[in-house]
C-alpha cells in the first residue's frame, strides 16, 4: 500500500541562541553598527570578506572591501551625517565549522542632511547574512544584504518644544 500523506519535509536545524559561534556573529553585527556610527568607512570595510557580496539600501552589490569602504566614504562625505544602529531579534544558523547565516532586525536612525534638515530618517528592516570566520578567528561578512521593512521620516526637535 502506498501513502497519500506527504512525505516529512527536513527541518533546519534551530538558531544558536549561545556559544561561540553566536558570540562571534553578534559581536560582528555590533562592530558593522558602531562603524558606521562612527564614520569608519575603513572600520567597515575589514569587516567583509575578500570575496563579499554586499547589497546595500540602494540595491548595487559591491563585490570587495574596498568598494564597500568607497561606498561608506561617499555616505559619510557630509559630516553632519550621524547614524545610530540598533540590533534585535538575531538569528544564527551554523553552517560547517567556520560559517554561520545569520538574520537580525536593524534599526537605523539617520540624520542625513542631504535627504532632510529637519527630519530624521528611521530604517527598519531585516539583515540577512553569511558569516565566516577566518584563520585569525574574526568573523566577517561573506554576504551582506539588507531589505527594508519600514521607511519612515520623525520631525527632529524644535527649540521650545519637549
Amino acid at each position: 500500500m502506498v501513502s497519500t500523506s506527504p512525505s516529512p519535509r527536513p527541518t533546519a536545524p534551530p538558531p544558536l541562541t549561545g556559544g561561540p559561534v553566536h558570540e562571534g556573529v553578534a559581536t560582528l553585527l555590533t562592530r558593522f553598527g558602531a562603524a558606521i556610527d562612527a564614520g569608519r568607512a575603513d572600520g567597515v570595510a575589514e569587516l567583509f570578506t575578500a570575496d563579499c557580496a554586499f547589497v546595500p539600501p540602494t540595491g548595487e552589490v559591491l563585490r570587495n572591501p574596498a568598494a564597500v569602504e568607497a561606498f561608506y566614504r561617499a555616505r559619510f562625505a557630509d559630516t553632519r551625517r550621524r547614524t545610530c544602529h540598533q540590533w534585535a531579534n538575531l538569528q544564527v544558523f551554523p553552517d560547517g565549522e567556520r560559517g554561520a547565516g545569520a538574520e537580525a532586525v536593524m534599526t537605523t536612525y539617520a540624520f542625513e542632511p542631504a535627504v532632510s534638515e529637519t527630519h530624521t530618517q528611521l530604517r527598519v528592516g531585516r539583515v540577512h547574512a553569511r558569516c565566516e570566520s577566518g584563520a585569525d578567528g574574526v568573523w566577517r561578512f561573506a554576504e551582506h544584504r539588507f531589505e527594508m521593512a519600514f521607511p519612515l521620516s520623525v520631525p527632529l526637535r524644535t527649540e521650545g518644544r519637549t
